[in-house]
């Protein structure tokens, strides 16, 4: 019997390491739903690639973590940014791109908003009761992300002048009620008004430029909703 030591690759662990940690943040996270989390910072590479995409350095590592060569990717958008960004997470994780209605992960740019952005989310699949499993996971950028981290300290952040509205939360994984700021009503709203059945249904993923992280799993109920005003950190 052999033992063989093998050197350790630096750039490997870091970036194991990091993924690590973001799968953590997205693990909390889920679990905790409006809880708000942090992602690790981006690396060079993730910034450069969410720049040719058009997306947050964030949505670019909630992207290592979820995506791979063996599943499928929508990206919500006109042609040539829905292209760029399918070429960058792509060749970073070797997803493969399909339309809205078959996707099990979708991305919405903070730049696709109202009509079209309610159209997107509308579409998406809520797989089946046989396979609720199926149902798929959208990535949403926002302006504005605020809430409670899990020490109840208020956190998050908001920028522009992006209309935002105070939503109060529900269900499991919810000790009572949670509060949270955010500027996708557009999206929100749209995933009420699929009225899927549960087990059915889409689950959110809210990210904001700065690294925090949000999900909204399908069980999540949106019970009350005011405009709130958006403020610069």
């Amino acid at each position: 019997m052999r033992d063989d030591v093998f050197e350790r690759d630096a750039v490997l662990d870091a970036r194991a390491f990091r993924l690590q940690r973001a799968f953590r943040a997205l693990l909390d996270a889920m679990a905790r739903p409006g809880e708000v989390r942090e992602l690790p910072s981006p690396t060079p590479t993730a910034s450069d690639d969410a720049a040719a995409a058009g997306l947050f350095p964030s949505t670019v590592t909630v992207a290592d973590v979820l995506l791979d060569a063996a599943t499928t990717l929508a990206c919500a958008g006109g042609e040539a940014s829905r292209e760029a960004a399918g070429r960058a997470l792509s060749r970073r994780t070797h997803v493969l791109a399909a339309a809205p209605a078959a996707a099990a992960y979708a991305v919405v740019p903070l730049g696709v908003d109202g009509s079209e952005a309610r159209a997107f989310v509308s579409a998406l699949t809520p797989g089946t009761l046989l396979d609720p499993q199926l149902g798929a996971t959208c990535v949403v950028e926002c302006g504005v992300l605020l809430g409670r981290d899990g020490s109840g300290a208020r956190t998050g952040s908001a920028s522009g002048s992006r209309r935002a509205l105070g939503y109060v939360l529900e269900g499991p994984g919810i000790a009572g009620t949670a509060r949270l700021e955010c500027d996708r009503a557009d999206v929100l709203s749209a995933r009420d008004e699929r009225r899927d059945e549960f087990p059915c249904g889409i689950d959110l993923v809210l990210v904001d430029r700065a690294g925090h992280v949000v999900c909204l799993p399908r069980t999540t109920r949106i019970v009350w909703e005011e405009e709130v005003p958006s403020w610069d950190m």
